[in-house]
């Protein structure tokens, strides 16, 4: 084919991409509280859920650390209740939220009484509806007032919380056949002490029951893969007792970061398992 042709043809498939871009993008869309409808309706509801998952810390979040790879069960109580249990040989870590409130409890002592972005992931899962999400996603700083559409790697979508191709605050990027999300922003501004923009992204959604769930999830700071959650196996409505989600009992039994656990004397070394501890704090507070 003659260069002239090749160049021809290439701009002609530029034009057209282009062209269907701009069609979709000035095409009707949905407000952004009735996107959270269809959202939500999509994803299903259930009573509780329970996830074993690996959590994979990438080499580079900590430094001179390698990756490290977790195992974590996640328990759902719908839609107050949410518990993380972690575990390593050497420590554990156990994240609780229920009613708004929150408790962080590395091993065996309480070190935050508030979430972290990276745990934040949860919270279009936990609150699942409309209602509540109309009331949760401001505290996160995504407006669900102001809707767009947008083209993220070749994928276009419908965007809450931003008017595209705006990221400089907080949005929710939901896929424009099914109304799942893909995509979350978290602005630093919606934390303390953060560094950068987070961003979550949500792979593989399955159906279990009633309700569908990704069965990966990654997060990237500048542009840089930090960590990955993979899920292994999902349990749809487990029974789950009202203490696993208990704070005033977990403070109660758990002492404040600071205070000497009496089974760990205090020998003015770093023993393996205190660096463990300093790894995990580093990680989760």
């Amino acid at each position: 084919m003659h260069p002239i042709s090749k160049l021809t043809n290439g701009l002609i498939v530029f034009l057209l991409t282009f062209a269907l871009f701009v069609a979709a993008t000035d095409a009707y869309v949905p407000h952004g509280l009735h996107l959270l409808e269809l959202m939500t309706k999509e994803m299903g509801t259930t009573d509780s859920l329970q996830v074993s998952q690996k959590l994979i810390v990438r080499a580079g979040e900590l430094e001179g650390e390698e990756s490290i790879e977790l195992t974590e069960t996640l328990m759902y109580l719908f839609p107050d209740g949410f518990r993380s249990e972690i575990s390593s040989l050497n420590a554990e870590r156990i994240h609780v939220v229920f009613k708004g409130k929150s408790v962080t409890i590395i091993d065996k002592k309480v070190v935050a009484e508030s979430e972290n972005e990276f745990d934040r992931y949860k919270d279009i899962f936990l609150y699942n509806s409309r209602a509540l999400l109309e009331i949760r996603l401001p505290q996160l700083g995504v407006d669900p007032s102001i809707s767009s559409v947008g083209r993220f790697q070749g994928r276009i979508g419908y965007i809450l919380g931003a008017q595209y191709p705006d990221e400089s605050t907080a949005q929710i990027w939901l896929d424009r056949n099914t109304f799942k999300p893909f995509r979350w922003l978290v602005t630093p501004g919606a934390f303390e002490d953060s560094a950068a923009m987070l961003e979550i992204r949500f792979y593989g959604w399955r159906q279990v029951g009633s309700i569908w769930y990704p069965v990966r999830i990654e997060f990237y700071q500048s542009d840089r893969l930090v960590r990955i959650i993979q899920v292994e196996k999902l349990q749809i409505n487990p029974t789950l007792s009202g203490k696993l989600f208990d704070i005033r009992r977990l403070k109660l039994k758990y002492p404040k970061s600071g205070q000497l656990v009496p089974d760990q004397p205090d020998t003015g070394e770093q023993s393996e398992v205190q660096q463990t501890l300093e790894r995990f704090q580093k990680i989760f507070e």
